[in-house]
């Protein structure tokens, strides 16, 4: 016997237009209430996913599967808890539509547009928001503190605004990225694009030897460097773009541009690559001192 979930949709003959969109939901046959325990589900996640992050989405789908269409779950307050609970409920519905043929994440999209439910949270958080309530003075003192390995590593974060782990690749192979002073990778990792970052002169004669995971977690925790290591690509942005150039802050943190475009933005990074260096001069010598 197929098990529906209670999508929490009062059905009313007043609001004909309730009453057609809980219908459209319920006709889609779909086995939300299942999906958790659904061993193809796991299967699905850990093929399509980072282990961590399909870990995560399976840990978490048993609680979002009975908080998806109600209104307690539009009542709840907009912040990283319920960020994470929509990412889960995206992979529920996507996950029903491969499996059953049905058209689930639309209405999920839909009825998060009617609801005024956004991704990211409340939008005025926005990078410049979250950048400008971090002193940049106060992380360059915690980099100034970490061991010396680990304050190259930090400042190559802070100053080539990667992501964290695509950061630990490059660093570690520097040496065959690294051509005159610029990285090119234009790796793709499903909605994750890196395409190209300078290699500062300060520091490219100061990467001399790898760092790995359990290192980092251990001496750049949030409670040593200040701030989560992630909130450095958010500083990163934020110089690049009121001081040197947008489009390049865009292109470097992977948010536009693509390898197609690499003739189109190469260029580019080599007009802004002066004043580039001057910015980040002062700060690195700052943290080297």
């Amino acid at each position: 016997m197929i098990k529906y979930l209670n999508f929490g949709i009062q059905q009313s003959h007043s609001n004909p237009s309730i009453t057609k969109f809980g219908n459209c939901i319920t006709k889609n046959r779909n086995y939300l209430a299942e999906v958790p325990n659904d061993p193809d589900f796991k299967k699905w996640l850990y093929d399509n996913k980072h282990p961590l992050y399909a870990k995560s989405i399976l840990t978490k789908s048993s609680q979002a599967v009975q908080l998806i269409f109600t209104d307690k779950f539009v009542i709840e307050q907009s912040d990283r808890k319920k960020q994470e609970q929509l990412r889960v409920m995206g992979n529920l519905c996507r996950f029903c539509d491969i499996k059953y043929d049905t058209d689930l994440h639309p209405k999920f999209t839909s009825w998060l547009r009617k609801k005024e439910i956004r991704w990211g949270g409340n939008p005025r958080k926005n990078t410049y928001h979250i950048a400008n309530q971090m002193s940049l003075n106060e992380v360059i003192t915690s980099l100034r503190k970490l061991p010396p390995k680990y304050k190259i590593f930090g400042l190559f974060v802070l100053v080539s605004g990667l992501r964290t782990e695509e950061a630990l690749t490059a660093f570690n192979n520097h040496d065959k990225l690294c051509q005159n002073h610029l990285m090119e990778m234009f790796w793709d990792r499903k909605t994750k694009k890196t395409n190209a970052v300078y290699c500062h002169p300060l520091l490219h004669c100061k990467i001399k030897s790898s760092v790995n995971k359990s290192g980092i977690k251990k001496n750049m925790k949030s409670s040593i460097l200040g701030c989560e290591i992630r909130y450095l690509r958010k500083i990163n942005y934020t110089q690049n773009a009121t001081k040197i150039d947008g489009h390049l802050a865009e292109f470097m943190q992977g948010r536009s541009g693509s390898i197609s475009q690499r003739h189109y933005f190469l260029p580019l990074m080599e007009n802004n690559r002066r004043k580039w260096n001057n910015v980040w001069k002062k700060i690195i010598m700052k943290c080297l001192e």
